[in-house]
């Protein structure tokens, strides 16, 4: 199970190490003025130019900067408690901003590394819980890129069941749109008799219909996803093209434009999008692809459309000896043909399993990680390992900065996680 923790960001934890080594301190601008004076007569205290040269981090701002911006004390005048920044903020610096000031030499930056290095020193020990629902099955195909970002996997689990209803089987021809011919497809397929195939001319504008299909109405609002196989002849960027949902002939004022996700060329990818307002989706009676962007010539291949609800999913565990992990520079999951055969396709994986811990590249993001460890052990590699160490105004530095890696380690011992025996390592 996930050791519980009181997770905390980068920068909450940035404006705790800093402050407790003397590296930096934190205000509150009390002034409007513009947008290189920041006036803080309650913080900002000391004599002319005593504040040159330290870098100024916003992190809260209470105007229109942008949060992380950044600049540097050019001068400071103690007489007003202003320090003058440049290079100038985007806006003005607003009373009730709040502002770290960081002594000269050090950077937010040194600390957001330490932060970092702390969080790599326990990642092999802290590894955290993850499950990937996106991976389908495929006829003939045992071989999947289904492990990215798992360490180790212990449980495939595949659909048996779920409330769904079939929008498009794509066993019949569609109707194509301008500068495209559309045709059915009987040995490119996922299921069925076929797939349709639209073949895109250059011709085809930003926002034209590719193609459609008519059907009887379905009533789609109770479901929340919709799933497509797609297989084009060129990698399509998320967003390039749309899947139209209509209840009027010929997608002529979609109820639904549900954006296509980032597809490879020449491999059939099943796709997951939500379903932008089921409740609308009452009567739909024609679905089809609208190119977005003019992305060129191409052809695409559709299969296999269904709307699911896919909080009724339910899944049956793979028997362990039916897949393995297949090691390469990339490790892929490998199933037997015998696996195949139980699953069917295409039938969508659920995959559990442990991953490292994420490094942090923001000053929002929660660590998983306990902010107590990396306190601690960041706080102890500043002050023993950094170039900068010597800097500190810190007496015996170095033992104390000692003692704080030992505290952490300490800490380190009772927030391991525990990985499941039945594990199988993907590195």
């Amino acid at each position: 199970m996930p050791v519980p923790i009181q997770g905390q960001n980068r920068g909450e934890l940035r404006r705790l190490i800093g402050p407790s080594l003397g590296m930096m301190q934190v205000g509150e601008a009390t002034s409007t003025v513009d947008t290189s004076s920041l006036i803080d007569t309650l913080n900002l205290k000391g004599r002319d130019d005593e504040h040159n040269g330290k870098e100024v981090v916003i992190f809260s701002p209470a105007g229109s900067i942008v949060a992380g911006e950044k600049s540097r004390v050019a001068d400071y005048a103690g007489a007003t408690s202003d320090a003058t920044c440049a290079p100038v903020f985007t806006a003005s610096i607003t009373d009730g901003d709040g502002y770290e000031l960081w002594k000269t030499p050090w950077l937010s930056s040194d600390v957001n590394k330490a932060i970092d290095e702390a969080i790599l020193k326990a990642s092999a020990r802290c590894l955290q819980y993850k499950l990937t629902e996106e991976i389908f099955t495929k006829a003939s195909t045992y071989l999947y890129d289904a492990f990215s970002g798992f360490e180790s996997v212990n449980l495939i689990e595949y659909e048996h069941n779920s409330e769904a209803v079939v929008v498009d089987d794509c066993n019949t021809v569609w109707t194509a749109g301008a500068n495209v011919t559309a045709s059915l497809e009987t040995s490119r397929k996922i299921e069925g008799t076929g797939s349709v195939k639209l073949v895109a001319a250059a011709g085809v504008a930003a926002g034209g219909i590719l193609g459609y299909a008519t059907f009887g109405a379905k009533d789609l609002s109770k479901y929340d996803k919709l799933e497509i196989s797609l297989y084009s002849s060129i990698a399509l960027a998320a967003g390039e093209l749309d899947y139209a949902l209509d209840d009027t002939a010929a997608i002529a004022s979609p109820v639904e434009s549900l954006d296509i996700p980032a597809t490879s060329k020449n491999i059939w990818t099943r796709h997951i999008i939500d379903l932008a307002n089921p409740l609308l989706d009452t009567a739909i009676i024609s679905g089809g692809l609208v190119n977005t962007t003019d992305v060129g010539a191409f052809t695409i291949y559709i299969d296999y459309i269904r709307a699911v609800d896919s909080t009724t999913r339910q899944y049956v565990e793979l028997n362990p000896q039916y897949w393995s992990v297949q090691r390469s520079t990339t490790p892929q999951l490998q199933i037997t043909p015998t696996a195949l055969g139980v699953m069917g396709n295409p039938r969508l994986l659920k995959i559990t399993g442990r991953a490292l811990p994420a490094l942090l590249t923001d000053d929002t993001t929660d660590s998983e990680i306990d902010p107590d460890f990396i306190i601690n052990m960041a706080k102890g590699l500043l002050m023993t390992g950094h170039s900068k160490s010597r800097t500190l105004d810190i007496q015996n530095r170095e033992d104390k900065g000692e003692k704080f890696i030992s505290l952490a380690m300490a800490r380190l011992n009772s927030i391991s996680t525990n990985v499941a025996s039945n594990s199988r390592s993907v590195r």
